[in-house]
């Protein structure tokens, strides 16, 4: 305190007329315990001038000479704690203003900014907006930032189908949209609409994220938004200190594997002599060129009792391997940054750079870099004219992991993995050094780290951010705003398989191939906005006129070339064609070249006009329309409109109102809203297929095809208690229309199939959060956040033919269904659902829960006969039980006929859980910070499809009979008949529950304080930490992760990993460790 007036004592001596020319505004600002807060902000915002505190928690600033006598508003603001405003009037000489601000609890106080025409506290919103503060992004940051949501925000659904760095996560937000358009949300960064789904953002640079879940809200941006809107802002330099620069340095490094590896059935069904070597049909040791030296290769036989049948439960001999932990390595990962920002009354900028890399846990992959670069800047021109400018640049490769074409391993390389033979060392080299293409001489699927070595498989993308903004206030009650904004993202792909690329059978890449693949998408947006607001009396009122127009062009091309010339050139001009001779030319060889393009160009155009009404801070209307048009409209139906009205009543706001209630904050809201969901480029034209110089029809065009349309009413309660608990919560229910469908034609329209609106989607979601301080002082913190949300959600109105799609096709998508719902065979577990007539004394229940037939007087373990040995010569596994003139296979599960509805297909999963959880809780103690997020899913199923080919050869651990007591093993046929030769089944829905730790941090922070001891006022604070995510899992789920997801686009299924949960040989989620060291100056 004495230091700030020995300050001002020295002004007065040095400049005696300063007193008498202009006013100098002092003062202090503290927290209600009397600790300074070191660079809070205080300023008068009419004049632009300003200050922030020091050390001491003081500031000074000097206010012109020609405002004295005016009354002005003074602000003090800083970062956690309530903005404090008041009416000063300026005199001459030294005013002292002192502040004590509080901790915002409830952060009613928090600017909102999507879903709404302008900046909007959160105590006056009418709908539902999440946000994800920046501060608890980073404090374990994920390099994808749509991740670090997860299970922060009630309602929200996030799904990676790959665990590869890089990968892009699927976002569900409440119930599904759509069907066959996706339920990903519209992507907003820094007021640049997004034009492709990949946010090639880093975490680091994020101020805060805000989450419009359904029309209620997200009308605001018309036929764009019924998948809600996820709204990015990036730091700006306005949160550091007035007059100050500061500059950041981190870097994190650790270390990234798969939490789990899958266990391989090491016992086998086959002959062995004495010696555990491998015999043929005579008994002796088996030999060929490919054998292994104990015998295992071509030539083997099934060790058989007297019925046929046999058992996995011969020990492997030797030295046995798991081909998942030969692939999996543990891979480095590291983050860079550098920002720069800085912060003036008339100006704020953020510039900054990152390096990001993420090797993934494949051996002999390196992974995800990123480098990108971002520049921000805001200036005040004038008082009433501000300017906006942002700017991103990022550069992303992946060394990526895929199938070869034409190979036995298409489908994945991972598919390889669940068959090799644990005798079989996917690592071990031939005579020249090279890896075996087939390292297992019974595989007929290629190794995958010969894929790995030998083909040269990268992506690269670019990404191009732009944004400008003009903000001018002619008049108290008039704003004007441009906003101008561009997004251009480039993708490249190249896959290169050189001369004698080996696969087990032949394929179009053994004589070497090229394939390249270019995308370029380009956005353009750019708007004018008109925001009037005037205060009559206790009403305060607000309107916008707005026009948008959006430009959106995308190019994409191909080249492949099969058959090269020279080795180790990837160049197309490799291909072979023609060759030159003396005689002239001739052909070598059946060389081939394939090229093709496309072009997408899409205009649309929106207006909208909104206004608003609050009366006395406790009721608030706010009523919105919104007209758009665009080119991806059928011709007949170009424009559509949307709407949305709202309301609230914050109660705790009447007269009435005890002023010493606990709940110091009540409000009631509900709001209607409705917005769209477009069509595909072509879905409203004739579609022709040109093949061999043929023209074929193909899709019917629709000049009346409309864009999906969602309605949307929200209920909600808020309440805050004591100032320091928040509760929110939601009931939303939604009704989709005009679903847009392929439907099949008739064959006399000479065309297959016409996009539609062909049926409805209505879907109801429950959502609760709590945010509690439940104990804070000067020294100690304590935070807690619970989420919890349930959605439920059907097919109705569907005027199309049933069809199954997704991955795999397991999913039926008809009226009446819950989608999410998973259909295939069903293996009898009750008694009752036995074919009618068969007489249940002669089945039993085994240990799997599946009804067997077993004959009269029988139990599921009397397999081995009289003897309890199998093998003893009265087996009963392998004969058959006779059941009203119907033969059963002894032991082995029978399915499931519906005789009424003539099928088999029944309902034997559903994607969606019964519910999901959220918590995370921060606790601080001066710097010492220990934070967790925790998530759980309580139900839902997901289909374990790599566990059921695991079953094809005998490979998963399941079918490992060793051990077992001779009663409870199971033949090799029991487990051939589960495995159905792929058909979807029961067997293979497992309950997706699970508990998992997804973040943990734990650090310390040296403050400036501390700091300036030894460094003097260099450094500003300096933090170390360690950071964990993905670190624990509690679940019964039998692969990989229960968090597990496909995204592939089915017949006339859009992707969605959140709701079509397929474990389908995907790239396992990676558990990582790091350590953060961060300096600020």
């Amino acid at each position: 305190m004495k230091k700030r007036y020995y300050f001002l004592v020295l002004c007065m001596l040095l400049f005696p007329g300063l007193a008498n020319a202009q006013s100098v505004i002092s003062g202090t600002v503290t927290d209600d315990t009397g600790e300074p807060l070191i660079g809070a902000n205080v300023l008068i915002e009419s004049l632009v001038i300003g200050a922030s505190t020091d050390l001491d928690g003081t500031y000074t600033f000097q206010v012109p000479s020609d405002h004295v006598g005016e009354t002005l508003e003074l602000t003090a603001r800083y970062v956690g704690f309530v903005e404090q405003v008041r009416s000063i009037t300026i005199s001459e000489g030294i005013m002292t203003e002192d502040f004590v601000l509080v901790v915002d609890f409830l952060q009613l106080d928090d600017i909102v900014v999507t879903g709404v025409a302008e900046a909007t506290p959160r105590k006056k919103l009418a709908f539902t907006v999440s946000q994800v503060d920046g501060e608890d992004i980073t404090l374990a940051p994920a390099s994808n930032p749509v991740a670090s949501i997860q299970g922060k925000v009630a309602g929200v659904a996030v799904q990676a189908s790959s665990g590869a760095p890089g990968a892009v996560s699927s976002v569900r937000l409440r119930g599904a949209t759509s069907v066959t358009g996706g339920n990903q949300p519209l992507y907003i960064v820094d007021g640049v609409i997004l034009g492709s789904n990949q946010v090639d953002l880093d975490a680091l640079d994020i101020a805060d994220i805000e989450i419009v879940k359904g029309a209620a809200a997200s009308s605001l941006y018309g036929s764009r938004a019924q998948n809600g809107v996820i709204n990015i802002t990036t730091n700006r330099g306005s949160a550091t200190p007035l007059n100050t620069t500061r500059v950041t340095i981190r870097n994190e490094f650790g270390i990234s594997n798969v939490a789990k590896t899958l266990e391989a059935n090491t016992s086998h069904d086959l002959q062995v002599d004495a010696s555990g070597n491998f015999v043929d049909n005579t008994g002796a040791v088996n030999s060929c060129d490919t054998c292994l030296s104990n015998g295992y290769g071509p030539g083997v036989v099934q060790e058989q009792n007297s019925n046929g049948a046999a058992f996995y439960d011969n020990p492997y001999q030797g030295t046995l391997f798991n081909a998942f932990e030969e692939v999996f390595d543990p891979g480095n990962t590291w983050t860079n940054y550098v920002g720069v920002s800085q912060n003036s009354s008339k100006t704020n900028f953020l510039a900054s750079f990152t390096n990001v890399a993420e090797q993934g846990s494949i051996l002999g992959l390196d992974g995800m870099k990123r480098r990108s670069v971002r520049a921000n800047l805001d200036h005040r021109i004038r008082p009433a004219l501000t300017v906006s400018v942002s700017g991103f640049y990022s550069q992303t490769s992946n060394d990526a992991l895929i199938g070869v074409p034409g190979s036995n391993s298409f489908i994945n390389p991972f598919f390889g993995l669940m068959f090799t033979n644990p005798l079989v060392n996917l690592t071990e080299r031939d005579e020249v050094g090279d890896l075996k293409i087939q390292a297992d001489p019974l595989a007929v699927e290629e190794n995958p780290l010969y894929v790995i070595e030998n083909a040269d498989i990268s992506r690269s993308r670019s990404r191009i951010l732009g944004n400008f903004r003009a903000r001018w206030n002619p008049l108290d009650w008039l704003n004007l705003e441009s906003n101008f904004s561009y997004d251009r993202s480039d993708r490249d792909a190249t896959e290169f398989y050189d001369i004698g690329f080996a696969t087990i059978d032949p394929s179009s890449v053994n004589d070497g191939r090229i394939e390249r693949r270019n995308e370029l998408d380009e956005a353009i947006n750019y708007d004018l906005t008109v925001s009037l607001r005037k205060q009559f009396g206790d009403f305060a009122t607000r309107g916008q006129l707005k026009a948008q127009f959006e430009n959106y062009d995308a190019f994409s091309e191909f080249s492949i070339g099969s058959n090269l010339v020279t080795l180790g050139n990837s160049d197309l001009s490799n291909v072979k064609q023609f060759c030159a001779t003396l005689e002239g030319e001739e052909d070598c060889g059946s060389g081939s070249r394939q090229f093709g393009n496309g072009f997408t160009t899409i205009r649309s155009e929106g207006y909208y006009a909104t206004a608003g009404l609050d009366y006395m801070d406790k009721y608030i209307v706010d009523v919105f329309f919104r007209y758009d048009g665009s080119s991806l409209f059928g011709a007949e139906e170009r424009w559509q409109p949307y709407y949305r009205g709202s309301a609230a009543w914050r109660v705790s706001e009447e007269s009435f109102w005890p002023a010493n209630n606990p709940i110091t904050e009540l409000k009631l809201r509900a709001s209607i809203g409705t917005a769209g969901g477009r069509p595909g480029f072509q879905w409203q034209y004739e579609t022709l297929t040109l093949s061999d110089g043929r023209l074929s029809k193909s899709t019917l065009g629709n000049a009346f095809l409309k864009p999906e349309l969602q309605t949307e009413i929200e209920f909600g309660l808020d309440v805050g208690v004591l100032d320091r608990i928040f509760l929110e919560l939601v009931y939303a229910n939604t009704e989709v229309e005009d679903l847009l469908l392929a439907v099949p034609l008739a064959g006399y329209f000479g065309f297959g199939s016409q996009w539609r609106n062909a049926g409805d989607l209505a879907s109801n979601t429950i959502e609760a959060s709590v945010n509690a301080n439940v104990y804070s002082s000067r020294n100690m913190d304590f935070e807690v956040g619970v989420i919890f949300d349930r959605t439920r959600q059907e097919l109705t109105g569907f005027a199309s033919n049933p069809f199954r799609g997704g991955p795999q096709g397991l999913f039926f998508i008809r009226d009446g269904e819950i989608l999410g719902s998973m259909y295939g065979n069903e293996f009898i577990r009750d008694i009752s659902r036995l074919p009618t007539g068969a007489d249940a004394s002669f089945f039993d229940i085994n240990d799997d829960g599946y009804v067997v037939p077993v004959g009269q007087g029988n139990s599921y373990t009397s397999g081995t006969g009289s003897d309890g040995v199998i093998g003893g010569g009265d087996d009963l596994w392998g004969t058959l039980v006779e059941v009203n003139g119907t033969n059963y296979r002894w032991g082995i599960p029978i399915k499931y006929y519906d005789e009424a509805n003539e099928t088999d297909l029944v309902q034997v999963g559903n994607g969606l859980p019964d519910f999901s959880l959220g918590l995370n809780t921060t606790f601080r103690y001066k710097g010492f910070t220990l934070y967790m997020l925790w998530g759980a899913q309580i139900g839902g199923d997901v289909y374990n499809f790599t566990k059921q080919w695991g079953y094809r050869d005998g490979r998963n651990a399941d079918q490992d009979q060793r051990g077992k007591q001779e009663g409870m093993k199971k033949s090799t046929t029991y487990y051939e008949v589960l495995y159905d030769a792929t058909a979807k089944n029961n067997h293979f829905v497992e309950d997706a529950t699970y508990i998992k730790l997804r973040e943990l941090s734990v650090g310390y922070t040296f403050n400036r304080q501390q700091l300036s001891r030894v460094f003097g006022n260099v450094l500003h604070s300096v933090s170390a930490s360690v950071i964990g995510r993905n670190l624990l899992t509690f679940t019964d789920y039998s692969g990989f992760d229960p968090e597990v997801g496909d995204s592939e686009f089915g017949s006339n299924v859009g992707g969605d990993a959140t709701l079509y949960r397929v474990d389908d040989f995907n790239y396992p989620a990676l558990r990582t460790v790091r350590a953060k060291l961060e300096f600020q100056f």
